[in-house]
């Protein structure tokens, strides 16, 4: 039996329509072929509110209970709209808050890694002082995630600063933490332009997490697998080569079309005959 195809792929929430219950959700992350959802936390008030409200993660663990899917990991993005690099102290201190919230719905729920959008700033806000900035913050919530036995991880993101696991590897030295670690998204280091194979490798065995996702050059989402120009074969080769051990996410996005469920299972073959190569 190969290595790879025996690790769990989950799928990616946004791939769902937001108005279905956590209930419905799991049921059809099982009913396509996926072993676990990986839930999504952006600064939409729908899914921000969940870190807000005690009954959320309380109505998720009563899920995972009565459809026996489980919840591994969370994408919480809402960074995005928070840095943790930034110079105003009151956006900072909510994307502080905003992840140590994070991690506190993991711990209630199960859910193993809390993997971030690693930006310090947007755009031409960024500079030294916001970097600076960003690796004091996510020390702190390395320190938060230790207390509640949960890993965080940083993803390859579309900006220069965290686009690479080499670029992540360097901070996550700094810091210096096990509960600190590399969640690796093929689709987003193809569309940069990162080797990838050589990238992977910086991550090695730090990396805890792996999207698989379509891409093309500078083209972040909604590329249907195998239109884009992600060499999968090339990235789960590397990965087994490093002996990768982590958790697989398929990520893809259906804006709330439910039309968009039909491709699910589709997706899921595509993706368990690459990895049943590996």
């Amino acid at each position: 039996m190969s290595h790879l195809s025996s690790l769990p792929l989950g799928l990616y929430e946004k791939a769902l329509a937001h108005d279905l219950c956590w209930e419905e959700k799991l049921e059809l992350v099982r009913n396509c072929g996926y072993d676990f959802l990986e839930i999504s936390i952006d600064a939409t008030p729908e899914r921000l509110t969940r870190l807000y409200d005690a009954h959320h993660p309380e109505d998720l663990r009563k899920a995972i209970e009565r459809v026996g899917v489980p919840a591994y990991t969370m994408a919480l993005t809402a960074n995005r709209d928070y840095p943790l690099g930034s110079e105003d102290d009151a956006i900072r201190g909510k994307g502080m808050e905003i992840v140590e919230r994070g991690i506190a719905f993991a711990s209630r729920t199960g859910i193993r890694i809390v993997h971030l959008a690693a930006y310090d700033e947007l755009g031409s806000r960024c500079n030294q002082r916001t970097r600076e900035r960003f690796q004091q913050s996510i020390g702190r919530c390395a320190e938060t995630a230790a207390e509640k036995g949960i890993i965080l991880a940083l993803e390859t993101m579309d900006a220069a600063y965290m686009e690479s696991c080499a670029n992540i590897m360097k901070l996550c030295r700094a810091i210096d933490s096990p509960y600190l670690q590399c969640y690796a998204d093929i689709g987003n280091l193809t569309a940069s332009g990162v080797d990838v194979d050589t990238d992977l490798r910086h991550g090695g065995r730090h990396i805890v997490g792996v999207h698989l996702k379509d891409t093309r050059p500078g083209v972040y989402r909604d590329v249907l697998y195998g239109e884009g120009t992600v060499n999968f074969d090339l990235c789960l080769r590397t990965l087994r080569a490093i002996g990768y051990s982590g958790f697989f996410a398929a990520e893809m996005w259906s804006h709330d079309d439910v039309a968009f469920h039909g491709y699910l299972p589709r997706a899921n073959r595509y993706l368990r005959e690459k990895l049943s190569n590996y």
